[in-house]
């Protein structure tokens, strides 16, 4: 019966200290200068999203009443 009481308090020992451990330690954030090398580049690819984006509709509009059946 004290195994089990002892095995009790630590669990419950460990659940209350671990969450306050974690919060003391202190992250050093990684450097995000010259992070991306796609700098500039947005313009070209929202062009070329919306250019796919409209044939994609345009594929799923097309009017075509022929029977995919013979």
């Amino acid at each position: 019966m004290n195994l089990r009481n002892l095995a009790a308090a630590v669990a419950a020992l460990t659940m209350t200290a671990v969450p306050a451990m974690a919060q003391a330690v202190d992250r050093a954030a990684a450097p995000v200068a010259d992070a991306s090398q796609m700098g500039g580049s947005s313009t070209l690819l929202l062009i070329l999203a919306v250019v796919l984006m409209g044939a994609g509709i345009y594929f799923l509009v097309d009017n075509d009443d022929s029977p995919d059946s013979p």
